[in-house]
């Protein structure tokens, strides 16, 4: 059941919200527009529950602290690439669950140069007034949507 934002104070709204903000907080660390500092990361960390788990559209699964070390690495990866690299979610729908939970459910778009890919994604956000968008990612599960699968492997950068 899809959440009427007007009846339910905006709930579904504010897990669109998040979807969308979580990707421009992650291009501008990839491309190195924030600098690599803890206090930079924060807005990307802050918003991943501790028992956060992210399957791959390869079926491979990444636990929170790995997945913060490995987007902590790569700060700055497309820096060279700022002018043609962008990410962005399109056709972004979310419904509450129970109350304080929402699947969210969006495509992934990245583009870098004339190469496109993209992935279907859901992803199960809980309630969380401390987090930057007030919900917290607890699972994430990815699957490449039809023809979209990037040559260059599973993630940008490779």
């Amino acid at each position: 059941m899809t959440i009427d934002p007007e009846a339910k104070g905006d709930v579904a709204a504010r897990y669109v919200a998040e979807t969308h903000r979580l990707h421009v907080v992650l291009e501008e660390w990839l491309v190195g527009a924030t600098p690599k500092t803890e206090a930079a990361f924060q807005p990307f960390a802050a918003a991943l529950a501790p028992e956060l788990v992210v399957i791959s559209p390869s079926g491979s699964q990444t636990a929170h602290a790995d997945l913060l070390a490995e987007f902590f690495d790569i700060h700055g990866a497309l820096a060279a690439d700022r002018d043609i690299f962008r990410i962005w979610v399109e056709n972004a729908s979310a419904r509450e669950v129970a109350p304080g939970l929402g699947l969210a459910t969006y495509e992934e778009w990245h583009q870098r140069g004339a190469e496109v890919s993209a992935r279907l994604t859901s992803v199960l956000m809980r309630e969380d007034p401390r987090a930057p968008g007030g919900v917290v990612w607890l699972h994430v599960h990815e699957t490449w949507l039809p023809g979209r699968a990037p040559k260059a492997g599973e993630r940008f950068p490779q």
